[in-house]
Protein backbone atom coordinates (compact mmCIF):
# COMPACT_ATOMS: atom_id res chain seq x y z
CA UNK A 1 0.00 0.00 0.00
CA UNK A 2 1.33 3.46 -0.86
CA UNK A 3 0.05 6.97 -0.67
CA UNK A 4 1.23 10.29 -2.09
CA UNK A 5 0.73 13.07 0.41
CA UNK A 6 2.07 15.92 -1.65
CA UNK A 7 3.52 16.54 -5.08
CA UNK A 8 5.64 19.55 -5.93
CA UNK A 9 6.89 20.88 -9.25
CA UNK A 10 9.70 22.89 -7.69
CA UNK A 11 12.94 22.46 -9.54
CA UNK A 12 16.48 22.54 -8.28
CA UNK A 13 17.76 24.64 -11.21
CA UNK A 14 16.42 27.21 -13.65
CA UNK A 15 17.47 27.00 -17.29
CA UNK A 16 16.84 29.65 -19.94
CA UNK A 17 17.40 29.80 -23.69
CA UNK A 18 17.33 33.14 -25.51
CA UNK A 19 17.10 33.50 -29.29
CA UNK A 20 16.88 36.91 -30.90
CA UNK A 21 17.72 38.61 -34.16
CA UNK A 22 17.69 41.82 -36.13
CA UNK A 23 18.35 42.58 -39.78
CA UNK A 24 22.08 42.65 -39.10
CA UNK A 25 22.72 40.71 -35.90
CA UNK A 26 21.65 37.70 -33.88
CA UNK A 27 21.92 36.11 -30.46
CA UNK A 28 21.45 32.65 -29.01
CA UNK A 29 22.49 31.69 -25.52
CA UNK A 30 21.78 29.21 -22.77
CA UNK A 31 21.99 29.98 -19.05
CA UNK A 32 21.66 27.88 -15.92
CA UNK A 33 20.73 29.50 -12.61
CA UNK A 34 21.42 32.95 -14.04
CA UNK A 35 24.88 32.08 -15.38
CA UNK A 36 25.61 31.95 -19.09
CA UNK A 37 26.85 28.45 -20.01
CA UNK A 38 26.81 28.58 -23.84
CA UNK A 39 26.41 31.15 -26.58
CA UNK A 40 26.70 31.22 -30.34
CA UNK A 41 29.56 33.33 -31.68
CA UNK A 42 28.21 34.04 -35.17
CA UNK A 43 31.31 36.06 -36.15
CA UNK A 44 33.75 33.19 -35.51
CA UNK A 45 31.12 30.56 -36.41
CA UNK A 46 31.35 28.46 -33.25
CA UNK A 47 29.71 27.81 -29.92
CA UNK A 48 31.40 29.19 -26.81
CA UNK A 49 31.17 27.65 -23.34
CA UNK A 50 32.28 30.45 -20.97
CA UNK A 51 32.39 28.34 -17.82
CA UNK A 52 34.90 28.91 -15.02
CA UNK A 53 37.64 26.33 -14.51
CA UNK A 54 36.58 25.48 -10.95
CA UNK A 55 33.27 23.83 -11.94
CA UNK A 56 32.52 20.52 -13.60
CA UNK A 57 32.50 21.62 -17.23
CA UNK A 58 29.22 21.15 -19.10
CA UNK A 59 29.65 20.31 -22.78
CA UNK A 60 26.86 20.83 -25.27
CA UNK A 61 25.99 18.23 -27.86
CA UNK A 62 27.55 18.42 -31.29
CA UNK A 63 25.33 20.37 -33.63
CA UNK A 64 24.24 23.00 -31.07
CA UNK A 65 25.94 25.77 -33.06
CA UNK A 66 24.42 24.56 -36.35
CA UNK A 67 21.01 24.53 -34.65
CA UNK A 68 21.62 28.13 -33.52
CA UNK A 69 22.38 29.13 -37.14
CA UNK A 70 19.11 27.50 -38.27
CA UNK A 71 17.23 29.32 -35.50
CA UNK A 72 18.67 32.61 -36.79
CA UNK A 73 17.34 31.92 -40.29
CA UNK A 74 13.89 31.21 -38.85
CA UNK A 75 14.05 34.30 -36.64
CA UNK A 76 15.06 36.56 -39.55
CA UNK A 77 12.31 35.15 -41.76
CA UNK A 78 9.75 35.71 -38.99
CA UNK A 79 11.09 39.24 -38.56
CA UNK A 80 10.49 39.98 -42.26
CA UNK A 81 6.95 38.56 -42.11
CA UNK A 82 6.08 40.59 -39.01
CA UNK A 83 7.62 43.79 -40.40
CA UNK A 84 5.54 43.42 -43.56
CA UNK A 85 2.37 42.69 -41.59
CA UNK A 86 2.86 45.67 -39.29
CA UNK A 87 4.15 48.26 -41.78
CA UNK A 88 0.83 50.12 -41.93
CA UNK A 89 0.07 49.88 -38.21
CA UNK A 90 -0.02 53.41 -36.78
CA UNK A 91 2.15 54.15 -33.78
CA UNK A 92 0.12 54.85 -30.67
CA UNK A 93 1.16 57.64 -28.40
CA UNK A 94 -1.38 57.21 -25.62
CA UNK A 95 -0.78 59.33 -22.53
CA UNK A 96 -0.60 57.56 -19.16
CA UNK A 97 -4.03 56.69 -17.76
CA UNK A 98 -3.33 58.74 -14.63
CA UNK A 99 -0.75 61.37 -13.72
CA UNK A 100 2.49 60.04 -12.26
CA UNK A 101 4.07 62.08 -9.48
CA UNK A 102 7.65 61.47 -8.36
CA UNK A 103 9.12 62.81 -5.15
CA UNK A 104 12.13 65.12 -5.45
CA UNK A 105 13.66 63.65 -2.26
CA UNK A 106 14.18 60.06 -1.14
CA UNK A 107 11.18 58.82 0.80
CA UNK A 108 11.44 56.53 3.83
CA UNK A 109 8.42 54.48 4.89
CA UNK A 110 6.96 55.70 8.19
CA UNK A 111 8.78 59.05 8.24
CA UNK A 112 7.20 62.47 7.72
Amino acid sequence: LSCVLSVSADSLHKEINIVGCSDSDGEEMYALDGEEIWYADFINKKGVEPQPSFIDHMTFVEGTYENAEANQQICKQNLKVRAKAMKDTPLEFDPPSSPIVYSRDNVELGEN
